[in-house]
């Protein structure tokens, strides 16, 4: 074999190579965007409306910062249309609130505390036909050093995580 003709099967072996990779990037590209496809394909396709949760517990805060934390959810997210007068109705009530010591230093004070909140929600059409209902229960630990408004915010953003979970694995 000639030395010109070494060079020119060389350079073949090497684009052959180069092809292949290309195809491999090129298919790991095309799974990788469908698998976002995918994920982002749970959508529904009416409006709802999300009225200020009731609250059935003595703690007062809860029902506005829970209430702001789902509205504000669903804004960010932007698979669901919020609307005043929706084609449903995403109702809410807080059914249950808990806080008790969690854990205790070698002194017996309280060093955090574990908050429970218990929640019912339902997506309601404008005719009063319940479309689905469930129960959400979130707890959280948090130090005894922080105010319970940091608790009630920590458990507020895991239900409104749960929330968005089940409604849009729903659809």
């Amino acid at each position: 074999m000639t030395l010109e003709r070494i060079r020119i099967l060389k350079i073949g072996e090497a684009d052959c190579m180069n092809k292949s990779h290309c195809a491999k990037i090129i298919v790991i590209l095309l799974m990788t965007l469908s698998c976002v496809y995918s994920f982002r394909s749970g959508s529904f396709a009416h409006s709802i409306s999300i009225p200020p949760l009731l609250n059935l517990t003595s703690n007062t805060e809860i029902e506005r910062i829970l209430s702001d934390e789902v509205i504000n959810a669903f804004i960010k997210d932007g698979r669901v249309t919020i609307k005043k007068d929706g084609d449903y109705i995403l109702k809410g009530v807080i059914t249950g609130y808990m806080r008790k010591p969690d854990s205790y230093n070698s002194s017996g004070e309280v060093e955090e505390y574990r908050l429970n909140v218990e929640t019912k929600f339902s997506l309601v059409s404008d005719t009063e036909e319940t479309k689905w209902e469930r129960n959400i229960s979130e707890s959280v630990v948090y130090s005894a050093s922080e105010d319970e408004t940091i608790g009630v915010e920590k458990v507020a953003e895991r239900i409104k995580d749960s929330l968005l979970r089940i409604m849009l694995d729903t659809w």
